[in-house]
């Protein structure tokens, strides 16, 4: 089950990533007109896209993100998606932030804000003929992804709504709101952003063992094609 598995020097991590984020944007403005991403959460690419937020030669008015999960938590929370990336990616362009990133609206009770979501996220993808360009991913030591996380009582792969609700106890944040690993798996790209000699052995006990993505969800993504691995060390 191989992946494209980069290690990068330290030095150099954030800038490759963000490259390799502003290169699939452009790659899909030029063949398209217009660019849909993909973002998770995380202290990992949380520099990498302050870095690409900092980038003035993008044709921003043409690029859409969508958050890749979401805490079931009010959006101005420092541990929300939402926060983060309102203040890296669109720190320079907040008049775009309304339009240019769908998000679930948290406020709503969670049902209804789950089936705005989806709704949402369907129109963005329309204009995308039927997948995300990019969709940037990490992996947890307990070998979740988005917020699926492993040993569900019901295979990721049997989950048929786009957007729907999960939870955990493993972490603070019970209550979470994940997009659905097979539309995940249908980016036309995929890339996990990875740090730590931890991280990396949890990958690599992953991509030995047999194919269970109750267990294992990253290795649906990696079953696709198209994903990348950008490692340090």
């Amino acid at each position: 089950m191989p992946s494209n598995f980069i290690t990068i020097e330290k030095e150099k991590f954030e800038e490759e990533c963000a490259n390799f984020i502003k290169n699939k944007i452009e790659e899909s403005i030029k063949s398209r007109g217009i660019a849909t991403i993909g973002l998770s959460g995380g202290s990992t690419p949380k520099p990498i896209y302050e870095m690409l937020g900092n980038d003035s030669s993008i044709d921003w008015t043409k690029v859409y993100f969508f958050a890749v999960d979401e805490r079931y938590i009010d959006k101005s929370s420092k541990d929300s998606i939402y926060d983060l990336i309102s203040k890296s990616v669109f720190k320079n362009r907040e008049n775009l932030l309304v339009d240019h990133f769908i998000t679930p609206n948290t406020s709503l009770p969670l049902k209804e804000c789950i089936e705005t979501y989806s709704n949402d996220l369907k129109k963005l993808i329309e204009k995308s003929n039927g997948s995300a360009d990019l969709v940037t991913l990490g992996m947890g030591e307990d070998g979740h992804i988005a917020s699926i996380f492993p040993n569900a009582s019901k295979s990721p792969l049997d989950e048929n709504d786009l957007v729907y609700h999960t939870t955990t106890e493993r972490f603070a944040i019970f209550d979470r709101i994940t997009t659905n690993i097979n539309f995940l798996a249908s980016s036309k790209n995929k890339v996990f952003f990875m740090s730590g000699s931890s991280k990396k052995k949890v990958w690599d006990e992953m991509e030995s063992s047999q194919v269970n993505v109750t267990r294992w969800p990253a290795q649906k993504i990696i079953s696709s094609g198209n994903t990348f691995v950008f490692y340090r060390e």
